[in-house]
C-alpha cells in the first residue's frame, strides 16, 4: 500500500472512531431510560439532541476546514467524540444521553466535513482521487455507525447488568492514540478560504430526491431508539439493538454496490424497499415477534443507505455545479430533521397511545409520503 493510501485510510479510520462514539451506547438507551423513570418520549428526545445540534451548528461547522485547516478540524471532531463517551462514563441516564449527543452532533459535523476534503487532497487530487477518498470516507463512516453498538453488545455478554462496558473506556484509548498518528499527518490546506457562514442550498429540480431522506434517516432513527423501547417492554431488551445494529451494518456493505445505480432509480427502489422492510420491523415490535427483525432490518438498512442516502446525494451533486457544498448541506439539514423529529414523534406516540397505534401511524405516513414522492420523482423523469 502506497503511502498516500495509507494516510487516506488513516482518515477515514479517524472518521469511523468518531462514528463509533454516536452508537457505542445503544444497547444502554432502554436502561438509560429505565434507571431514571423516563419513557420513550424522553428517551427520542434526548437521542434528537444529535441532529437538533448538527443542523443548527452545520452552517457554522461546514467552513472550519477551509478557514482552520483540515488536521485541526479532524482532531476538534476526535475530541469531541471522546467527550461524548467520557460524558456517559460519568453520568449514564437519558440526561448524559442528551449531552453526549450534543457532542456527537458536533464531532460528526466537524470529522465529516473536514475529512472528505482531507481524504481527497491526501489521495491526490484527481477524479479517482476524488472517488477514492470519498469512498473510504463513507466506508468508515457507516463502518463506526455499525461496529459501535455491535462492540457494546458483545461487551454486555461478559458483564451484564452493567451501564459502564469496557468498550467506552476502550473507544478513549482508541482516539487517543489515533489522534496522536492523525497529528502526524501533513495539512493539505495552503491557506484559509472560504466564508465564514455556509447557509445550506437546495438545487432546482432536486426536491422529491432530497425530501426522501426525510422518512427514510427517521424510520431509522424510529428503529434506534422506539423499537429497542417497545421490545424492551415485552421482555426482549437485547433484540432491538441487534436489529438496528445489522440495519446499519447491511448499509455499509452495500454503499459500495449501489453507488453506480442512478440517483433515481435508486431512491424510487429505496423508497419501497423502506416501506415493506420497516414494515417488518415494526409488526416484530409490537407483536413481539422476534422472526420479522432481521430481515427487516436488512432491508430498512439496505433502502436507507444503499439506496436513498446515495441517491439522493447522487442528485444534489449532479445539479448542484459549484454550489456542491452548499447543496450538500441543505441536503442533510433535510435528514436530520428526520432523523430528530420522527423518531421523538413516535416516542411521545408511544407513551400516549401505546406502542402498537404508535408504530403504526408512523408506518402509514411513511406509506403516504412514499407514495407522493415515488409519483413526483416518476413525473420529473418523464
Amino acid at each position: 500500500m502506497s503511502q498516500s493510501s495509507r494516510r487516506v485510510w488513516l482518515v477515514g479510520a479517524a472518521v469511523g472512531s468518531a462514528g463509533l462514539s454516536t452508537t457505542l451506547p445503544l444497547p444502554l438507551y432502554v436502561d438509560y431510560a429505565a434507571r431514571g423513570g423516563h419513557g420513550a418520549g424522553a428517551l427520542a428526545l434526548a437521542f434528537g439532541c444529535y441532529a437538533l445540534t448538527h443542523m443548527l451548528a452545520s452552517p457554522l461547522l461546514g467552513p472550519l476546514p477551509d478557514r482552520l485547516g483540515r488536521r485541526p478540524v479532524v482532531l476538534l471532531g476526535m475530541a469531541l467524540a471522546g467527550l461524548s463517551t467520557l460524558v456517559l462514563l460519568l453520568a449514564p441516564g437519558v440526561p448524559g444521553l442528551a449531552l453526549a449527543r450534543m457532542a456527537q452532533g458536533l464531532a460528526m459535523g466537524c470529522v465529516t466535513a473536514a475529512g472528505a476534503a482531507w481524504a481527497v487532497e491526501l489521495a491526490g487530487g484527481s477524479a479517482e482521487a476524488t472517488r477514492r477518498g470519498g469512498t473510504v470516507v463513507a466506508i468508515g463512516t457507516a463502518s463506526g455507525f455499525g461496529l459501535g453498538g455491535l462492540a457494546t453488545m458483545l461487551a454486555l455478554l461478559l458483564q451484564p447488568g452493567t451501564v459502564l462496558p469496557f468498550t467506552f473506556p476502550l473507544h478513549l484509548v482508541v482516539l487517543a492514540l489515533l489522534a496522536w498518528a492523525v497529528a502526524r499527518l501533513p495539512e493539505t490546506l495552503a491557506a484559509p478560504r472560504g466564508a465564514r457562514l455556509r447557509l445550506p442550498a437546495f438545487p432546482r429540480g432536486t426536491l422529491a430526491t432530497t425530501c426522501a431522506i426525510l422518512p427514510a434517516w427517521g424510520i431509522t432513527g424510529t428503529v434506534l431508539t422506539a423499537v429497542p423501547a417497545a421490545l424492551a417492554a415485552q421482555g426482549y431488551p437485547g433484540a432491538g439493538p441487534w436489529a438496528a445494529c445489522l440495519m446499519m451494518l447491511t448499509g455499509a456493505a452495500l454503499q459500495l454496490r449501489m453507488r453506480r445505480v442512478a440517483p433515481r432509480q435508486a431512491v424510487l427502489a429505496g423508497l419501497g424497499c423502506l416501506c415493506l422492510g420497516s414494515g417488518l420491523v415494526f409488526w416484530g415490535a409490537a407483536f413481539g415477534l422476534l422472526w420479522p427483525l432481521p430481515l427487516g432490518a436488512m432491508l430498512t438498512g439496505a433502502a436507507t443507505y444503499g439506496l436513498i442516502y446515495l441517491g439522493g446525494l447522487a442528485a444534489v451533486s449532479e445539479a448542484a455545479g459549484q454550489e456542491r457544498a452548499r447543496a450538500t448541506a441543505g441536503y442533510f439539514v433535510v435528514a436530520h430533521i428526520g432523523f430528530g423529529g420522527i423518531p421523538a414523534l413516535a416516542g411521545v406516540a408511544m407513551d400516549s397511545f401505546g406502542r402498537g397505534p404508535a408504530l403504526l401511524g408512523v408506518w402509514l405516513a411513511l406509506l403516504g409520503t412514499a407514495l407522493v414522492l415515488a409519483l413526483a420523482i416518476r413525473r420529473k423523469r418523464a
